[in-house]
């Protein structure tokens, strides 16, 4: 359970704790929720939302994503990993995808 749907504002995102890794969820302008891995594919830095510019970024290289996870900029070998996001009775719940 990543929280209740009140808790997450649109165009907004949080890294919060799934297992022994971070995911990022991400609630998009349009109330959409995205759920991914939120560990770098590039040296396994921790991404964040930028508000600003619609993206997932890696601080530490400049590492760019877009809301889909795929790789956009920077040197990101790979597309983040993708979680499946349900909203169930208010509650927002994250799971692996199978």
């Amino acid at each position: 359970v990543a929280g209740k749907v009140t808790e997450f504002k649109p165009n907004t995102g949080a890294v919060l704790k799934f297992g022994n890794k971070p995911a990022l969820l991400v609630r998009t302008s349009d109330g959409q929720f995205k759920a991914f891995s939120a560990v770098c594919t590039h040296l396994d830095c921790t991404v964040q939302f930028k508000k600003d510019a619609g993206i997932i970024w890696c601080a530490c290289h400049n590492g760019q994503y877009d809301l889909n996870g795929r790789n956009i900029a920077g040197p990101p070998p790979r597309p983040l990993d993708e979680y499946r996001v349900i909203v169930q009775a208010e509650e927002v719940l994250i799971s692996k995808k199978v």
